[in-house]
């Protein structure tokens, strides 16, 4: 008697197992995907976009201005900045900005804030390992570096201060911030005017709450900008009084004159921002 072949049983058993393995491949990749979380936590997330870096003297005090956007898709809160710098090559400086010195303590997806660092000497040392996390560039590339050097109009990746017309080498870090989906209580600036004389420029108004809780903390911040986008400076001052549902608090804010030089005078600047928003921490 002739004996069946065992070779077509083989073949299936192995297009079996082969199924078999690619199925739990497929499983395992779709758990690996579906496990990542869609939000800006991933290390594939940049949602933070700096521009437009300038350095400017007063008084012998440098500040260092600029514009945050916020290129994710969450809520970025309580950003804040630091830099560190050398004037004249031997003096330490560091400073910091923050929602305190008039940047939005709540940045929605594709909103910008602008902001002012105000640097002063120190003999501390300064925290270069409390700021993780990741930023993007002017052009949107990711970043290979959480310590980035400020430069016109981007961020860049070198690893060499860069030298500014008022004479600070100064670097500015990654900023910090905390992410979220929470929608703040959205403050409106009514009734706002500018004065300028000699002395000072004074800009009052009032804050309306269009939100429906009562807001016990907030700021009001003036920046001024150049008509290429740079920040001539920014300023702020608080509300009067506890802000309700629906009601308004006067403000005013003073701002010296003297603060803007020929070369950065207040009457280049092109456009005034005025803005609102509460405090959250």
């Amino acid at each position: 008697m002739r004996k069946r072949s065992s070779l077509p049983s083989i073949q299936l058993q192995a297009c079996a197992l082969l199924i078999l393995i690619a199925a739990m491949l497929f499983t395992s990749i779709t758990g690996c995907v579906t496990e990542q979380p869609n939000n800006q936590t991933s290390g594939s997330a940049y949602p933070v976009n700096i521009t437009y870096t300038n350095c400017s003297s007063y008084n012998g005090t440098s500040f260092l201005t600029g514009v945050i956007k916020n290129v994710g898709t969450w809520n970025l809160v309580d950003l804040s900045l630091q830099a560190e710098g050398y004037a004249n090559n031997t003096t330490r400086e560091q400073g910091s900005a923050g929602p305190q010195t008039g940047v939005k303590s709540t940045l929605l997806p594709g909103e910008s804030t602008p902001f002012m660092i105000k640097m002063s000497q120190t003999t501390s040392g300064i925290n270069t390992t409390a700021s993780q996390t990741q930023v993007a560039s002017a052009s949107s590339k990711i970043a290979t570096s959480t310590r980035n050097i400020s430069s016109n109009k981007s961020i860049t990746q070198a690893n060499t201060l860069v030298t500014k017309t008022c004479d600070l080498q100064y670097k500015i870090m990654a900023p910090e911030y905390k992410l979220s989906k929470t929608e703040p209580t959205l403050l409106t600036i009514t009734n706002n005017k500018t004065r300028f004389s000699n002395q000072t420029i004074s800009v009052s108004g009032e804050v309306y709450n269009e939100g429906t809780k009562n807001v016990t903390s907030s700021l009001v911040a003036v920046a001024f900008y150049r008509n290429d986008g740079y920040v001539l400076g920014i300023f702020v001052g608080s509300p009067q009084g506890e802000l309700g549902p629906n009601k308004t608090a006067p403000f005013q804010i003073e701002i010296p004159s003297h603060f803007f030089d020929s070369s950065n005078s207040s009457v280049n600047a092109t456009r005034i921002e005025e803005y609102a928003y509460e405090l959250t921490s």
